[in-house]
């Protein structure tokens, strides 16, 4: 039997497109885009380890050897076979394992040393913009899935060389979605301002990743000046600063040369509170009201609880030399919001970190006005909602016409749309409750399933509808305007907002819901009763004839005689 060479790119095109391998891929671009941020966890995070491993070394093999088969890749017109199994298969075999050794020796290095880490997420940051990638002993549980990296590569090679399409299709599908899995598969990182210490007389900031949904801080930065400006922990701060952290500030402090000047944080919102008696009586110094933000929220990428994530956490009072104090607050998403000496507050963002050879500015995200954030949510939340109320109503009323001119068998088969547009709606309406914030994959497929399932379904049923009895036609055309009513008037609440600056953003947020569930009853009674008063039902004397019998001849006979001359 005539086998690809265990050395040539058909071998290594065969392994890429392996059943376990495509299989291992699919898993790790599912579980990074959808299952991660729905059910963040334990495992959820082996998955993708497990999976990457599998899919790595068939990719990195491809890489390798595909410059050398280029002068080969105009073969892909035919099928180059070699006959006897060991033919190559030396160099393929030693190909095949310098992969998975690498692979395995570049996971092992991430996952077991902080630094493996930290080099492993600036290079990332580079070809993948902001991630982080955090070391983590438990990971290296997933190392034998090279083993089946390895069964797959042997499988791979006692397979016959592909056909040319199969080839095609490794080399331009496989290729790039595999290779988009493993740049996918770098969480992004959403620095989160949580915490702040007094180290060796200097401010110093914790920074988290919100995307893990950790409050912890993973990083530290120093605050020379008290900020805006921040630099790493010294060589061999890491360790001393993590092994013997100092206290954590709390979210009230006082300056050490006058005690009774205060500051606290104002808890679950982005506000400060200063007093000048020690306590006594208190005043709002800084803030950000709540409806700015509701509309912040929409500007800042993977925002979920904003309560949560776009508050105030911990605040640090500094005497400075001159006299005055610098406070310096950790918001959260939000950065970090600084008072220099002169009592001016100013949003810094996240500052500018500095080291020896980089300089990295990221200023505070500028607040949305009404009009921007009202457009930003519309297009998040009311659209989808829209569009799946309209394809409700649509569906409810044509699905009913069929039945009552073909028989009630065409119900099941239309509940299971409906039913599926129910479901996909009840899991978004929480998601669009809390503003859509979120730019995690669950929304995106919230979003397509509800656009695309509840547009083509309906959408069918309407034209079967039209085009099998005339005399449907005319009731399917003012059900399917009914359901585009009922559509439109899910964003009522938004519109009300652009036009008048009320209601607040977060009530207006809450509204579209609410309007959408209640127009959708409302349509779909409505479209229903239409359906069933208008059309006779299947069998009865009147069903397929038109509600009058016109005369014939349709004029009125006379009894007048024709007159002669």
């Amino acid at each position: 039997m005539e086998r690809s060479g265990g050395g040539s790119i058909d071998s290594f095109l065969t392994w890429l497109i392996h059943p376990v391998t495509v299989a291992a891929t699919a898993l790790l671009i599912l579980n990074d885009q959808v299952l991660k941020a729905a059910y963040p966890g334990w495992l959820t995070g082996k998955l993708s380890d497990a999976a990457g491993l599998v899919m790595a070394p068939p990719l990195l093999a491809v890489v390798l050897v595909l410059p050398n088969g280029c002068g080969r890749l105009p073969a892909l017109r035919r099928t180059v076979r070699v006959a006897g199994l060991g033919s190559g298969r030396t160099s393929g075999d030693l190909l095949a394992a310098v992969s998975i050794f690498i692979v395995g020796v570049g996971f092992t290095a991430v996952k077991a040393t902080p630094e493996g880490a930290v080099t492993a997420s600036a290079v990332w940051s580079v070809v993948n913009g902001p991630s982080v990638i955090l070391a983590d002993g438990t990971d290296l549980l997933a190392l034998p899935a090279l083993g089946l990296a390895w069964w797959t590569w042997r499988s791979a090679v006692a397979r016959p060389s592909p056909a040319r399409w199969l080839r095609m299709v490794a080399v331009l599908v496989v290729l790039p979605i595999a290779g988009l899995g493993v740049a996918a598969t770098s969480a992004p990182r959403y620095d989160d301002a949580v915490a702040l210490y007094e180290w060796r007389d200097v401010a110093v900031a914790g920074i988290g990743n919100a995307y893990h949904d950790s409050r912890e801080p993973y990083t530290w930065w120093i605050g020379a000046d008290d900020g805006p400006t921040f630099s790493e922990l010294p060589e061999g701060g890491y360790e001393l600063f993590s092994k013997q952290p100092p206290p954590a500030a709390s979210g009230e402090d006082c300056s050490a040369r006058d005690p009774g000047h205060c500051f606290r944080i104002v808890p679950r919102r982005l506000a400060v509170q200063e007093s000048r008696d020690g306590g006594a009586n208190w005043r709002v110094a800084w803030q950000v009201d709540e409806d700015a933000r509701q509309r912040l929220a929409t500007a800042i990428p993977g925002m979920r609880d904003v309560a949560e994530y776009l508050s105030s956490r911990a605040l640090l009072v500094r005497d400075q030399p001159d006299g005055g104090v610098v406070v310096l607050v950790a918001n959260g998403r939000d950065g970090f919001v600084r008072r220099d000496t002169a009592g001016r507050w100013e949003r810094i963002g996240f500052g500018t970190l500095a080291g020896d050879s980089f300089r990295h500015q990221q200023p505070a995200t500028p607040i949305p006005d009404v009009a921007e954030a009202t457009v930003t949510v519309g297009w998040r939340v009311a659209v989808p909602l829209s569009v799946a109320v309209g394809s409700l109503v649509v569906l409810a009323g044509c699905a009913t016409l069929l039945a009552r001119r073909y028989g009630w068998f065409v119900i099941p088969i239309a509940a299971v749309g409906g039913a599926l547009g129910l479901v996909a709606l009840g899991v978004y309406v929480p998601y669009a409750l809390r503003g859509a914030n979120s730019d995690d994959a669950v929304g995106s497929v919230l979003v397509v399933a509800l656009i695309v399932g509840m547009t083509a379904v309906p959408a069918g049923v309407a034209v079967l509808v039209a085009n099998v009895t005339e005399p449907s036609q005319a009731v399917a055309g003012r059900i399917c305007v009914a359901g585009t009513l009922a559509g439109a008037m899910v964003p009522l609440p938004l519109l009300l907002r652009l036009l008048t600056g009320w209601p607040p953003q977060r009530a207006a947020v809450v509204a579209v819901p609410i309007v959408a569930v209640v127009v959708m009853v409302v349509g779909v009674v409505w479209a229903i009763r239409c359906a069933v008063r208008r059309v006779p039902r299947r069998g009865s004397s009147s069903a397929g004839t038109p509600p009058w019998t016109p005369p014939d001849p349709p004029w009125p006979k006379t009894d007048d005689a024709p007159r002669t001359a």
